[in-house]
């Protein structure tokens, strides 16, 4: 389940931090120490047994440690990282657990869930929003859920994306019940509360 501390989003399944709906870039080791900090708070972790499990059966200098600790504070710019002297470190800021996710783009009869952070459209497989249709552009539009908050941005794709009537040029905000049109292909975005409620009354 992904956390959320200040403008930081924790997702350890995605195997991503981010900013602001925005990735940050973090070692692989680095990325575990935060990990393995959020999963214990707020207790701290013991400096061997970080090294235990960051580098299990491997002897390491202590400036290891200390490197991946710098390399976090540094990416997140705020103090999420305690040393608790003669002991270890802490996981301090407050994190709380996000809730699933809070849109969804209806396709067709298709409802398709949007996580936070980054969703791309497109043709390719991988993306969160997969549309096979020739006028789509392989990577075509990425629309970015932060908190309440949905960004729409297109990718440089050939034949544009519009919220509405209205083409996207830079960086523009969805609302639920907006029209998205790809192409020609046309979705919604909906938010999965309105989307429960209309369950229900049905």
């Amino acid at each position: 389940m992904p956390f959320r501390f200040g403008a930081f989003t924790f997702d350890a399944a995605a195997r991503e931090l981010r900013r602001a709906g925005a990735a940050v870039a973090l070692s692989p080791k680095a990325f575990r120490l935060l990990e393995v900090l959020i999963e214990a708070r707020p207790n701290p972790v013991t400096r061997d047994m970080l090294y235990a499990t960051l580098w299990p059966d491997v002897v390491v200098e202590p400036g290891n440690l200390y490197g991946l600790v710098a390399e976090v504070r540094g990416a997140t710019e705020t103090g999420v990282i305690r040393t608790v002297h003669r002991v270890g470190y802490a996981f301090a800021a407050i994190a709380v657990a996000e809730d699933a996710a809070r849109f969804s783009i209806l396709l067709g009869g298709d409802e398709i869930p949007l996580r936070s952070g980054e969703n791309v459209i497109g043709r390719d497989p991988h993306d969160a929003v997969v549309i096979r249709a020739p006028e789509v552009s392989r990577h075509h539009a990425r629309l970015v859920v932060s908190g309440t908050r949905v960004t729409l941005e297109d990718l440089g794709s050939k034949n544009g994306t519009y919220i509405g009537t209205h083409r996207v040029d830079g960086v523009a905000e969805v609302r639920a019940g907006d029209e998205i049109l790809v192409g020609t292909v046309r979705m919604r975005l909906i938010a999965v509360d309105a989307l429960a409620a209309t369950a229900t009354a049905g």
